[in-house]
């Protein structure tokens, strides 16, 4: 398992839309408005599922214990 952060995320996502020239035909092609792609790569929205599985990517949200001494 490969642990991202939002950098990645983001410019994975970037990739993957470049891939279809714009963000236009990205959205399109992935039945999502324009400006919801849009407001997500402006980081006014969370990335999708929807936009994250076109780019192969998944959120996956995990807690860790925080170990006495550490707090």
């Amino acid at each position: 398992m490969n642990r991202l952060d939002s950098v990645d995320a983001f410019r994975i996502v970037g990739q993957a839309i470049a891939k279809y020239g714009n963000q236009r035909s990205f959205a399109r092609a992935h039945g999502i408005r324009e400006q919801d792609v849009s407001d997500m790569m402006r980081g006014r929205r969370q990335l999708s599922p929807t936009v994250l599985k076109a780019a192969g990517l998944r959120r996956v949200t995990y807690f860790e214990r925080i170990e006495e001494g550490d707090a």
